[in-house]
């Protein structure tokens, strides 16, 4: 069992999910695709990757985008289990 750091948003009638990950995720596409598909399969949503340490970001382009605005401290973090 994993357990992910997520804040689940919705914003304008859009359900999304960030999880935080470690940086050389959001810096290796491959393995970044990899975690957005798995996570996105598990949650139902679209799934935008947050590096925990520089705060860069990978996913939908719409959903970053709107991401720039918003200081990590103020997204609703918890901590989910998931298989």
């Amino acid at each position: 069992m994993a357990q992910w750091q997520i804040a689940l948003i919705r914003e304008q009638g859009v359900n999304f999910a960030v999880a935080a990950v470690q940086d050389h995720v959001i810096s290796n596409r491959r393995e970044a695709d990899k975690v957005v598909s798995a996570l996105s399969l598990r949650l139902g949503q679209p799934v935008v990757l947050l590096g925990a340490s520089r705060h860069g970001t990978y996913g939908r382009k719409d959903i970053v985008s709107f991401l720039q605005n918003i200081h990590p401290s103020q997204m609703p973090w918890r901590r989910i289990d998931l298989h």
